[in-house]
Protein backbone atom coordinates (compact mmCIF):
# COMPACT_ATOMS: atom_id res chain seq x y z
CA UNK A 1 0.00 0.00 0.00
CA UNK A 2 1.38 3.41 -0.99
CA UNK A 3 1.96 5.62 2.05
CA UNK A 4 4.02 8.36 0.41
CA UNK A 5 7.43 8.95 -1.09
CA UNK A 6 10.14 8.10 1.48
CA UNK A 7 11.55 11.11 3.31
CA UNK A 8 15.10 9.81 3.10
CA UNK A 9 14.53 9.43 -0.65
CA UNK A 10 14.69 13.18 -1.14
CA UNK A 11 17.82 13.38 0.99
CA UNK A 12 19.36 10.60 -1.12
CA UNK A 13 18.59 12.40 -4.40
CA UNK A 14 19.96 15.68 -3.07
CA UNK A 15 23.17 14.05 -1.86
CA UNK A 16 23.50 12.19 -5.15
CA UNK A 17 23.61 15.58 -6.86
CA UNK A 18 26.55 16.51 -4.65
CA UNK A 19 28.35 13.14 -4.92
CA UNK A 20 27.43 11.94 -8.40
CA UNK A 21 29.80 9.02 -8.76
CA UNK A 22 29.57 5.26 -8.68
CA UNK A 23 31.47 4.80 -5.41
CA UNK A 24 29.09 7.05 -3.45
CA UNK A 25 26.04 5.52 -5.08
CA UNK A 26 27.08 1.95 -4.30
CA UNK A 27 27.70 2.89 -0.68
CA UNK A 28 24.23 4.45 -0.33
CA UNK A 29 22.18 2.51 -2.86
CA UNK A 30 19.98 0.86 -0.21
CA UNK A 31 17.86 4.04 -0.20
CA UNK A 32 17.23 3.51 -3.93
CA UNK A 33 16.78 -0.26 -3.93
CA UNK A 34 14.89 -0.70 -0.67
CA UNK A 35 12.81 2.44 -0.31
CA UNK A 36 12.55 4.63 -3.42
CA UNK A 37 11.93 1.90 -6.01
CA UNK A 38 9.35 -0.03 -3.90
CA UNK A 39 7.49 3.23 -3.13
CA UNK A 40 7.41 4.26 -6.80
CA UNK A 41 6.14 0.84 -7.85
CA UNK A 42 3.38 0.94 -5.22
CA UNK A 43 2.48 4.46 -6.31
CA UNK A 44 2.24 3.46 -9.97
CA UNK A 45 0.23 0.32 -9.22
CA UNK A 46 -2.35 2.13 -7.11
CA UNK A 47 -2.60 5.07 -9.50
CA UNK A 48 -3.17 2.77 -12.48
CA UNK A 49 -5.90 0.99 -10.54
CA UNK A 50 -7.66 4.23 -9.64
CA UNK A 51 -7.63 5.39 -13.27
CA UNK A 52 -9.23 2.28 -14.78
CA UNK A 53 -12.52 4.11 -15.35
CA UNK A 54 -10.99 6.77 -17.61
CA UNK A 55 -7.77 5.09 -18.80
CA UNK A 56 -8.67 1.39 -18.84
CA UNK A 57 -5.65 0.16 -20.79
CA UNK A 58 -2.80 1.83 -18.96
CA UNK A 59 0.31 -0.33 -18.95
CA UNK A 60 2.13 -0.77 -15.63
CA UNK A 61 5.40 -2.71 -15.80
CA UNK A 62 6.49 -3.30 -12.18
CA UNK A 63 10.25 -2.96 -12.43
CA UNK A 64 13.07 -0.50 -13.00
CA UNK A 65 13.40 -0.09 -16.74
CA UNK A 66 9.67 -0.71 -17.03
CA UNK A 67 7.37 1.86 -15.46
CA UNK A 68 10.12 3.26 -13.24
CA UNK A 69 12.93 4.86 -15.20
CA UNK A 70 16.51 3.77 -14.60
CA UNK A 71 18.63 6.11 -12.52
CA UNK A 72 21.58 5.84 -14.88
CA UNK A 73 21.99 8.69 -17.36
CA UNK A 74 22.74 8.16 -21.04
CA UNK A 75 26.06 10.01 -21.25
CA UNK A 76 27.15 8.86 -24.71
CA UNK A 77 26.46 12.19 -26.39
CA UNK A 78 26.57 14.49 -23.37
CA UNK A 79 29.34 16.73 -22.14
CA UNK A 80 28.07 16.10 -18.62
CA UNK A 81 29.47 12.70 -17.69
CA UNK A 82 27.70 12.46 -14.32
CA UNK A 83 26.51 8.84 -14.26
CA UNK A 84 23.21 9.32 -12.39
CA UNK A 85 20.04 11.36 -12.64
CA UNK A 86 19.14 13.36 -9.54
CA UNK A 87 15.42 12.67 -9.83
CA UNK A 88 13.20 9.61 -10.02
CA UNK A 89 10.50 9.31 -12.67
CA UNK A 90 7.83 6.81 -13.71
CA UNK A 91 5.48 6.30 -16.63
CA UNK A 92 2.14 4.56 -17.16
CA UNK A 93 1.37 4.36 -20.86
CA UNK A 94 -1.34 3.12 -23.17
CA UNK A 95 -0.05 1.44 -26.31
CA UNK A 96 2.62 -0.87 -27.66
CA UNK A 97 5.43 1.68 -27.70
CA UNK A 98 6.33 3.26 -24.36
CA UNK A 99 7.29 6.67 -25.73
CA UNK A 100 4.91 6.80 -28.69
CA UNK A 101 1.68 6.52 -26.71
CA UNK A 102 -0.36 8.70 -24.35
CA UNK A 103 1.01 8.34 -20.84
CA UNK A 104 0.78 9.49 -17.23
CA UNK A 105 4.07 10.81 -15.83
CA UNK A 106 5.41 11.13 -12.26
CA UNK A 107 8.63 12.96 -11.41
CA UNK A 108 10.19 13.62 -8.00
CA UNK A 109 13.32 15.70 -7.42
CA UNK A 110 14.67 17.41 -4.28
CA UNK A 111 13.26 20.78 -5.38
CA UNK A 112 10.41 19.83 -7.71
CA UNK A 113 7.52 17.40 -8.14
CA UNK A 114 5.87 17.06 -11.56
CA UNK A 115 2.66 15.20 -12.42
CA UNK A 116 1.42 15.19 -15.99
CA UNK A 117 0.69 13.30 -19.16
CA UNK A 118 0.72 13.21 -22.94
CA UNK A 119 3.43 12.47 -25.50
CA UNK A 120 6.47 14.64 -24.85
CA UNK A 121 7.98 14.33 -28.33
CA UNK A 122 6.27 12.96 -31.44
CA UNK A 123 7.83 10.43 -33.76
CA UNK A 124 7.91 11.74 -37.34
CA UNK A 125 4.83 9.81 -38.50
CA UNK A 126 2.93 10.89 -35.36
CA UNK A 127 3.86 14.52 -36.00
CA UNK A 128 2.53 14.30 -39.56
CA UNK A 129 -0.76 12.85 -38.34
CA UNK A 130 -1.03 15.51 -35.61
CA UNK A 131 -0.79 18.30 -38.17
CA UNK A 132 -3.34 16.64 -40.42
CA UNK A 133 -5.79 16.41 -37.52
CA UNK A 134 -5.43 20.14 -36.89
CA UNK A 135 -7.03 20.75 -40.29
CA UNK A 136 -10.18 18.95 -39.08
CA UNK A 137 -12.52 21.36 -37.33
CA UNK A 138 -14.07 18.59 -35.20
CA UNK A 139 -10.67 17.24 -34.09
CA UNK A 140 -9.37 20.73 -33.37
CA UNK A 141 -12.48 21.58 -31.36
CA UNK A 142 -12.17 18.41 -29.29
CA UNK A 143 -8.45 19.02 -28.71
CA UNK A 144 -9.08 22.62 -27.68
CA UNK A 145 -11.75 21.43 -25.21
CA UNK A 146 -9.34 18.85 -23.76
CA UNK A 147 -6.63 21.46 -23.31
CA UNK A 148 -9.13 23.78 -21.65
CA UNK A 149 -10.07 21.01 -19.20
CA UNK A 150 -6.40 20.49 -18.37
CA UNK A 151 -5.90 24.21 -17.82
CA UNK A 152 -8.97 24.34 -15.56
CA UNK A 153 -7.36 21.57 -13.51
CA UNK A 154 -4.22 23.67 -13.01
CA UNK A 155 -2.11 22.00 -15.68
CA UNK A 156 0.05 23.86 -18.19
CA UNK A 157 1.45 22.84 -21.56
CA UNK A 158 4.91 21.26 -21.33
CA UNK A 159 6.34 21.56 -24.85
CA UNK A 160 9.76 20.06 -25.48
CA UNK A 161 10.29 21.76 -28.81
CA UNK A 162 8.36 23.81 -31.33
CA UNK A 163 8.93 25.47 -34.66
CA UNK A 164 9.87 29.13 -34.85
CA UNK A 165 7.24 29.67 -37.54
CA UNK A 166 3.88 28.21 -38.50
CA UNK A 167 4.50 25.23 -40.85
CA UNK A 168 3.43 25.24 -44.47
CA UNK A 169 -0.30 24.75 -44.95
CA UNK A 170 -1.37 26.65 -41.83
CA UNK A 171 -2.66 30.19 -41.62
CA UNK A 172 -0.38 32.10 -39.21
CA UNK A 173 -3.50 33.86 -37.94
CA UNK A 174 -5.70 30.75 -37.93
CA UNK A 175 -7.09 28.86 -34.91
CA UNK A 176 -4.52 26.06 -35.21
CA UNK A 177 -1.48 28.27 -35.80
CA UNK A 178 0.08 27.89 -32.34
CA UNK A 179 -0.67 24.16 -32.01
CA UNK A 180 0.78 23.47 -35.47
CA UNK A 181 4.20 24.57 -34.24
CA UNK A 182 4.35 21.92 -31.49
CA UNK A 183 6.47 18.78 -31.87
CA UNK A 184 4.89 17.08 -28.88
CA UNK A 185 1.80 17.44 -26.74
CA UNK A 186 1.99 17.10 -22.98
CA UNK A 187 0.66 18.89 -19.92
CA UNK A 188 1.83 18.98 -16.35
CA UNK A 189 1.61 20.51 -12.92
CA UNK A 190 4.68 21.40 -10.88
CA UNK A 191 4.86 21.67 -7.11
CA UNK A 192 7.46 22.10 -4.42
CA UNK A 193 8.09 19.05 -2.22
CA UNK A 194 6.40 19.36 1.16
CA UNK A 195 4.96 17.13 3.88
CA UNK A 196 2.16 15.94 1.57
CA UNK A 197 4.68 14.13 -0.65
CA UNK A 198 5.49 11.73 2.18
CA UNK A 199 1.87 10.75 2.76
CA UNK A 200 -0.95 9.14 0.79
CA UNK A 201 -1.90 12.67 -0.31
CA UNK A 202 0.74 12.32 -3.04
CA UNK A 203 -1.43 9.62 -4.62
CA UNK A 204 -4.52 11.83 -4.35
CA UNK A 205 -2.75 14.74 -6.01
CA UNK A 206 -1.34 12.64 -8.83
CA UNK A 207 -4.80 11.18 -9.46
CA UNK A 208 -6.36 14.65 -9.59
CA UNK A 209 -3.80 15.75 -12.18
CA UNK A 210 -4.32 12.58 -14.21
CA UNK A 211 -8.08 13.13 -14.27
CA UNK A 212 -7.62 16.72 -15.44
CA UNK A 213 -5.39 15.35 -18.19
CA UNK A 214 -7.81 12.51 -19.07
CA UNK A 215 -9.70 14.29 -21.90
CA UNK A 216 -6.38 15.01 -23.64
CA UNK A 217 -5.33 11.39 -23.08
CA UNK A 218 -8.54 10.25 -24.77
CA UNK A 219 -7.96 12.57 -27.73
CA UNK A 220 -4.42 11.30 -28.22
CA UNK A 221 -5.51 7.67 -27.84
CA UNK A 222 -8.54 7.83 -30.11
CA UNK A 223 -7.58 10.38 -32.74
CA UNK A 224 -3.81 10.65 -32.82
CA UNK A 225 -2.90 7.04 -32.05
CA UNK A 226 -6.14 5.31 -33.01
Amino acid sequence: MFEGFPEDGLAFLKSLGEHNDRAWFEEHRSAWDERIVPAMLEWCAELAGRLRDCMPRLVFVPRVGGSVYRLNRDIRFSRDKSPYKTHVAALLWEGAEKHDAPAVYLHVAPDQVIFGGGIYAFEEARLDRFRKLLHSSSSLERLSSALAAAKKGGLTLEIADKLQRTPRGFDPEGPAAELSRYKGLSVGKQSRPARWLHTAEALERSEAVARAYAPLHAWIREELCG
